[in-house]
């Protein structure tokens, strides 16, 4: 088998980015998926904002949706 072969690699297939609930949801092209919440306090806020505009650099917009949720 040869260990360098691509089709063996985990990447993400998605990112959906929830703004109201400070909330990313990560999928991989395997199917799972990984969930991650901020704190609603000035230290979520910021790293929530640092995680959001690092994902934007790496990855395509088409790979990213972003929502807002309702009450």
């Amino acid at each position: 088998m040869d260990m360098t072969d691509n089709s063996m690699e985990t990447f993400v297939e998605h990112v959906f980015i929830n703004l109201s609930k400070r909330q990313v949801k990560i999928l991989d092209n395997e199917g799972y998926d990984k969930v991650v919440n901020w704190k609603f306090d000035d230290e979520g806020a910021d790293g929530f904002s640092e995680t959001v505009a690092q994902i934007a650099e790496v990855l395509e917009p088409e790979r990213i949706t972003y929502s807002f949720a309702e009450a």
